[in-house]
């Protein structure tokens, strides 16, 4: 998913639980839209940056508040500012109960984060309740996230529970494990001797795209 694709989803979830954006969150995209010289943008993003620093260390924030932060911190991010001081914000959305939550701090995690960040073992037990949950949105955000920034030494922890995704009852859960097996298989071949024979069960899906999805393992 690329960075502006992911900026229009955070921006929808955060329109749709308040209604819109702040003033100073409006000023800023004005001002990005406004610049006619990148020292003229970066100094603007200078400016964000140091707001939101303040605002990170602010105790009581309100769940919209937390939320349009991140859509700035992302901002901020992809026009190649350094804005690690909010990462764990995005963890910390990751790990809360309610839906909306939960995706725009999976999304946030996604694209901050990597395999080796020391913040993505923060995120380990979180994955694992999340790919229990009985909501779909929840089990395939998840997924996505594990393929993303799971690396080789936690793989052994993730297959089993991956591996049950494959039966079920929702096509894309199937498929979105499939693609998370593979990837499994790229980062630890060691310890998916069995992927082959997995993938052949799979094969027999009854749904195409999941069929699909394995057949470029062979």
């Amino acid at each position: 998913m690329s960075v502006e694709k992911a900026l229009a989803h955070l921006q929808s979830g955060l329109t749709a639980m308040s209604g819109g954006h702040s003033r100073q969150f409006q000023a800023m995209i004005r001002a990005i839209g406004e610049a006619k010289t990148r020292d003229e943008e970066d100094r603007t993003m200078r400016r964000e940056v140091h707001a939101l620093k303040d605002l990170c260390a602010q105790p009581d924030l309100s769940p919209r508040q937390r939320k349009e932060i991140l859509v700035r911190l992302l901002y901020c991010e992809m026009l190649g500012h350094d804005v690690s001081f909010g990462h764990i914000h995005a963890v910390k959305f990751a790990q809360q109960s309610t839906l909306l939550e939960k995706r725009v701090g999976y999304l946030a995690t996604s694209l901050f984060l990597h395999e080796n960040h020391e913040l993505t073992l923060l995120l380990v037990n979180s994955l694992q309740k999340d790919l229990e949950s009985t909501n779909i949105l929840v089990v395939c955000s998840a997924l996505t996230v594990i393929s993303k920034l799971i690396g080789a030494d936690m793989v052994p922890v993730f297959i089993p529970l991956v591996k049950r995704k494959l039966t079920h009852q929702r096509e894309i859960v199937r498929k979105k494990a499939v693609m998370t097996l593979h990837r499994f298989w790229c980062l630890a071949p060691a310890h998916m001797s069995d992927i082959a024979e997995t993938c052949r069960q799979v094969l027999c899906d009854r749904d195409p795209g999941v069929m699909a999805a394995s057949l470029h393992i062979f």
